[in-house]
């Protein structure tokens, strides 16, 4: 008793002594020995501290071994125990750690101030308020140079592209997630990366050759660090609702409804006897199917290990209900990334590792849009009608007519299903030799196992539907794509010369494979009237097919990065790909790049204080893509004629019903960049410009052939075309600190973009698309459209609208119709009147983060842009049209006698004189800046955590909640994958508002 008695005074005394504390004085100074004003200086482990004045002095009170720490941005932190002194000076140094940061190119790693392509580096803590949904480029909507759009329905992804179209097939860039190419998809746990960097241009990412000329974004997962186990819990919720339509009700429906139909009983309409029959529900549609969503993420991860293993292994837990009624997703995740290392001697370590990521992802969607079904119903119309097969509301003949699908009804007899089982990732050994040696072994792997179920219920959800069976139809597909990776590297530093290569060779074999069965009559349960969902629950008219897909990639590949004294920086890639996909006289394809890189800031002769690196690069080489199909280039027979002979006997044939092309080959993409690299004023300013010239040629052209060649199964490809993109990026990021508790950061970007066709081929010089034109010279899909002149007001407007002959331009036309131009002069109106009305592609786009801390507390402002384009506004074209019956618009504004100086054209149904969809009247500014998302946090002082928690923070976050633009649709940020008709809005989901909670622990 008496010892321990003795041991607890003896620790109270200490305790007593080191909580002892005196004053001390000091000076912090810079390099050059001058005086540094504004330093924070804090005691480790505590809230006390203090900064220094405008001489570099400070007064601060620690006890014996406290650890003073000193920060600045832009310098070195550094950290000094008090040993007793009576004063400390502190010399700070320039933070060179952004240029020590290494980014990863694609088998190799390179420290940033020795890049000498244009990489974008994401940093995923710009979404740490926020739940992603998507595909992981769905969030790189602030990189310079990027395009993103997305859809806020549930299960959808959205549509990244780098540095413009460059091509006619898919535009997609290359993933490649912890060395293996794979894809980053909405099964993607965002959670789990650690960074993220964006390859623009041909020498960052030629390595990668056939595959990289859309881009290569490089995902690095998170990895365990030595120490013991830190477990990382975060929670959130998100509600989400959608934008609205401002539509009529069903007194003003009725009311602008009746005008149009005794317009077009004026007019002479033969089919028209009376005013239409009303139904008499009053539904707002909007308000039915449109709902207040809920997105929950889950998430919790264990990280830790020693000197010779580490590993991070975490789950995930995402659930989406959608903001319509009938759509929701579920997603699962589980992750395992672990390595151990052995050291054979000193100059020889071997290590082993794995990562790897188990998914199912499931998904619950409509079998048609609600965006557009809220308005194709009109608000007569009840939501169920027992009259109808089915017993759900929708047009008829007797009453109002339309032919929009009930949503309700749709949801209630279609029943879509998608889900996957995905499992991939890596397993890799490494043999590292003297420092200077490193082989690697790398498998990857992915496979994914995908279900689909359709099944079809009786009944009807709109006008004049026949009365189809029931049926199901269940579809399952597997992909399988491996990876076998050998690459040698050497790194060696020779003096002032440094050298660092990497060889190898990749196999990559890809097999897809399908098997389908569809049969009518689906029985049901007589005690419940539930639908079976199994094929022998059926009974008539079975069909089942199969197929398979396979490719073959085989790749060698090389890049040596030479610098001497890190001030002049040289770069050469090679990368010959060789495809199954194409003729084996086209198989083989060669993707070099060259690159340099001269560090002005290290020359003796640079002499500027507050430029503290400055760096000039340039770099040329040739990428490629391959859009082709699996068997493109091969004749394909179809098992369908039939032929009788003799005695009626039914024989079944062959035939090839599509001409094939043999000579497909690679599409080449070659690019120019000059860039330029800049910190300056102690490392707060950071400055990136690009200047980049991208043309593909040998594009994929579908080549139109006459059918009286015998080619029935679509047009062939042939390489016909050359696209070119030119642009500027520029971004500027900016950080610092105001007194000790106060920092902040802004990041922005620019950018420029200017597509052109340089040649179709084949002597063509222009295409068209529906409303969009595609013309040498110019940029792929601008709108062609006639262009209107407002209304005629009077019969004398209409009588004086002539051509410069004297002709009637208009004979049909009345006042209060739309005046076209007749832009060709031929005294009609007609399609050869289009005339250039606008861009679909975006000329300009912006792209900013703002942060703000102050003890505590934390706020992020994200804000996107784009402009120089326009948007056809497809739903406005729907409910102000009134030559079919749709939903109106609420502040229509018809003209009428009583109403000369109308803003909107007489309603007339039944007649399109107002309502062509080739005119500009709907065709908008598409300009538009959004604040993506702004979000308070708040970190709880170590003092209140005890000894359990590192970390607790909590957060609100608000997404989308404004948008500065003159557009009239739901969200000028819509996703439409279409890139002759990029900007047309047909219906397309907005991306929801909401509210995000969340909070994030770490033990």
């Amino acid at each position: 008793m008496v010892r321990i008695t003795l041991l607890l005074l003896l620790v109270a005394c200490m305790g007593i002594a080191r909580g002892q504390q005196t004053a001390i004085g000091g000076r912090v100074l810079d390099a050059q020995k001058q005086a540094l004003p504004g330093v924070s200086i804090r005691i480790k482990g505590t809230s006390q501290g203090t900064t220094t004045n405008e001489n570099g002095n400070f007064s601060v009170r620690a006890a014996q071994n406290d650890t003073l720490v000193f920060f600045q941005i832009g310098m070195a932190r550094q950290e000094i125990v008090y040993k007793g002194q009576k004063t400390i000076e502190v010399i700070m140094k320039n933070d060179g750690q952004q240029l020590e940061e290494v980014v990863v190119i694609g088998y190799q790693t390179v420290k940033k101030a020795n890049l000498t392509g244009a990489v974008s580096v994401f940093k995923p803590d710009e979404m740490k308020n926020t739940i992603v949904t998507g595909t992981v480029g769905d969030a790189l909507v602030t990189v310079p140079g990027i395009n993103v759009r997305s859809s806020g329905a549930p299960g959808s992804e959205g549509k990244v592209e780098i540095r413009g179209t460059g091509t006619f097939g898919n535009n997609n860039p290359l993933y490649v997630v912890d060395g293996v190419i794979s894809g980053a998809n909405r099964d993607f746990n965002f959670n789990d990366i650690e960074t993220i960097q964006v390859l623009k241009d041909a020498s960052a990412a030629a390595i990668y050759g056939s595959r990289a000329g859309n881009g290569v974004i490089i995902i690095t997962t998170k990895k365990g660090r030595e120490g013991a186990m830190k477990i990382d819990v975060s929670s959130r919720l998100t509600t989400q609702w959608l934008p609205r339509y401002n539509l009529t009700n069903r007194g003003q429906w009725i009311k602008l409804n009746d005008l149009a139909f005794m317009n077009a009983i004026a007019d002479g309409n033969p089919n028209l006897n009376g005013l239409a029959n009303h139904f008499e529900a009053d539904t707002d549609w909007q308000e039915e199917v449109f709902k207040n969503g809920a997105v929950q993420d889950h998430n919790i991860s264990f990280s830790g290990g020693g000197k010779a293993s580490r590993y991070f292994i975490s789950g995930n837990y995402q659930g989406n209900t959608g903001t319509t009624i009938g759509t929701k997703s579920e997603r699962f995740t589980l992750r395992s990334n672990t390595s151990a290392s052995r050291d054979f001697g000193k100059h020889v370590q071997f290590t082993i590792g794995e990562n790897i990521i188990l998914s199912h992802f499931g998904v619950d969607q409509m079998d048609t849009n609600p965006i557009i079904d809220v308005y194709r119903m009109l608000p007569t119309i009840p939501i169920r009608d027992s009259r109808n097969y089915g017993g759900y509301g929708f047009g008829n003949g007797t009453y109002d007519i339309t032919f929009g699908s009930n949503p309700f009804a749709k949801e209630d007899f279609t029943d879509t299903r998608n889900s996957n089982l995905r499992i991939r990732g890596n397993a890799f050994t490494e043999l590292e030799v003297v420092k200077m040696f490193k082989y690697r072994f790398n498998f990857g792997f992915d496979i994914s196992n995908d279900r689909y179920r359709y099944l079809r219920k009786i009944g009807s959800w709109q006008a004049n539907q026949p009365q189809d069976p029931s049926s199901l139809n269940r579809n399952q597909g597997q992909s399988r794509e491996f990876v076998f990776d050998n690459t040698l590297e050497f790194n060696r530093k020779f003096g002032r010369h440094g050298i660092s290569a990497v060889a190898g060779i990749s196999f990559q074999p890809f097999f897809y494979e399908q098997v389908w069965g569809t049969k009518n009559g689906v029985l049901t349960n007589s005690l419940t009237g539930e639908y079976y969902d199994q094929l022998n629950a059926t009974l008539v008219n079975p069909r089942t097919g199969s197929y398979l897909d396979e490719s073959k990639l085989f790749s060698v590949f090389g890049r040596v990065n030479y610098d001497f004294d890190e001030r002049y920086l040289l770069s050469f890639t090679m990368r010959r790909d060789e495809s199954s996909r194409f003729a084996p006289q086209h198989r083989a394809g060669y993707f070099p790049s060259v690159a340099g890189g001269w560090r002005i800031s290290k020359e003796n002769f640079f002499d500027v204080s507050w430029i503290d690196d400055l760096k000039l690069r340039a770099n040329y080489g040739i990428l490629g893509t391959s859009n082709i199909g699996f068997w493109d280039w091969v004749a394909l027979v179809n098992a369908f004629p039939q032929a009788v002979f003799g005695d009626n006997t039914v024989v079944s044939g062959m035939t090839q019903v599509q001409l094939i092309n043999e000579d497909l080959k690679w599409e080449k993409l070659s690019q120019l960049n000059l860039g330029a690299d800049a910190s300056m004023f102690k490392n707060r300013l950071n400055v990136s410009a690009e200047y980049f010239l991208k043309v593909t040629r040998d594009v994929l052209t579908p080549m139109q052939i006459l059918r009286s060649t015998g080619n029935n199964g679509g047009n062939p490809f042939v390489n016909a075309a050359t696209l070119e993109n030119r642009g500027v990026e520029l971004a500027l990021s900016w950080r610092d600190k105001i007194g000790r508790d106060f920092g902040y950061n802004i990041d922005v970007n620019g950018s420029y973009l200017k597509n052109k066709i340089r040649k179709l081929g084949y002597d063509r010089q222009r295409f068209t698309q529906w409303n969009t034109m595609s013309v040498v010279g110019s940029p792929v899909g601008e709108w062609y459209l006639i262009k209107t002149g407002g209304l005629f007001r009077s019969e004398e407007e209409v009588m004086s609208h002539r051509n410069s002959q004297g002709k009637l331009i208009q004979p049909n036309a009345k006042p209060g119709d739309i005046r076209y131009i007749d832009y060709n002069d031929d005294g009609m109106i007609t399609d050869a009147d289009r005339q250039h009305a606008g861009s679909t592609i975006p000329s300009y786009q912006l792209g900013m983060n703002l942060g703000f801390s102050y003890k505590g507390f934390d706020l992020q402002v994200q804000m996107t842009g784009a402009f120089g384009h326009k948007i056809f506004n497809g739903p406005r074209n729907g409910f102000d049209s009134y030559n079919d019956n749709s939903n109106y618009r609420a502040d229509y504004d018809p003209w009428t006698p009583q109403n000369p100086n109308a803003a909107d054209p007489r309603p007339i149904f039944g007649d399109s004189r107002n309502s062509r969809a080739d005119q500009d009247r709907w065709l908008e500014n598409g300009n538009y800046v959004r604040i993506k998302q702004i979000a308070l946090g708040y970190n709880l002082p170590k003092s209140l955590l005890g000894k359990a928690f590192d970390s607790a923070r909590f957060y609100v976050n608000g997404q989308n909640l404004f948008t500065f633009t003159s557009y009239t649709g739901l969200d000028p940020e819509f996703l439409n994958t279409n890139i002759w008709d990029r900007t047309y809005d047909g219906g397309a989901f907005p991306t929801p508002r909401g509210i995000t909670f969340g909070t994030q622990l770490s033990f």
